[in-house]
């Protein structure tokens, strides 16, 4: 399974418990130019009955040879869904991984219907260990399902796998999922959903790296409109 098709993969699960409609992006966003062509890239978005947007990407860098990927799955605010996220980059030798889902609460009841499954999963998987420092911006969004890490190249299923598991069960929970009604419920998802929106636009070290290849103004303007 190639990268492109991983994608499809992830998406055609969201897809399976409802429709999705894809959201038209900017063209100079949905495909922007880099300096010298050393980079393809492609993204997209979907909205569906329980996600304000499905965001996804798809980028190839000739020197080095790097295939990455990127989804993330933002809730509707009336929902106590958490968010996904799964970033994938391949390189010749070593596969980088962020695979998470992201919560606005922390209690038992929460967990016991959100994390602990997915971190049964995770334990069936040979440990992912790895020395790479978790961001200090991320670590408030670590839980016990975490992966997190350089990985070597033999570890791509794997990673791969463990998060086509985590998606059939968050699936699964979502198709089930009710609106809340409880007004400080929903304040606190709003709240938590507004800090993860801005970490990923003013936190995330990937958009210095991208603006290197496509100028900082569309790297922005991605960040901001497209990826959040």
């Amino acid at each position: 399974m190639d990268q492109d098709q991983r994608l499809d993969a992830i998406i055609d699960r969201m897809r399976a418990i409802g429709p999705l409609d894809e959201v038209a992006v900017p063209p100079e966003l949905a495909e922007p130019k880099s300096f010298l062509k050393v980079l393809r890239a492609n993204h997209y978005n979907w909205t569906s009955p329980h996600f304000r947007k499905l965001f996804g990407m798809r980028f190839r860098v000739r020197i080095p040879p790097i295939e990455q990927l990127n989804s993330i799955f933002y809730p509707r605010p009336e929902y106590d869904i958490p968010v996904f996220i799964f970033f994938c980059m391949v390189t010749k030798r070593k596969v980088i991984a962020h695979l998470n889902v992201c919560c606005p609460f922390d209690d038992d009841e929460y967990r016991a219907k959100w994390v602990d499954p997915l971190t049964g999963i995770l334990g069936r998987y040979e440990p992912f260990d790895s020395n790479d420092r978790y961001p200090e911006w991320m670590k408030k969004y670590r839980n016990d399902c975490t992966i997190y890490g350089l990985f070597k190249r033999d570890r791509l299923e794997d990673v791969s796998d463990c998060c086509f598991e985590y998606l059939d069960y968050y699936a699964a929970q979502v198709a089930e999922s009710q609106p809340v009604t409880d007004p400080e419920r929903l304040a606190q998802v709003q709240a938590f959903q507004d800090q993860w929106v801005d970490d990923i636009r003013t936190q995330d070290k990937a958009q210095g790296m991208i603006a290197k290849m496509i100028g900082a103004d569309t790297a922005r303007r991605i960040f901001y409109e497209v990826t959040t």
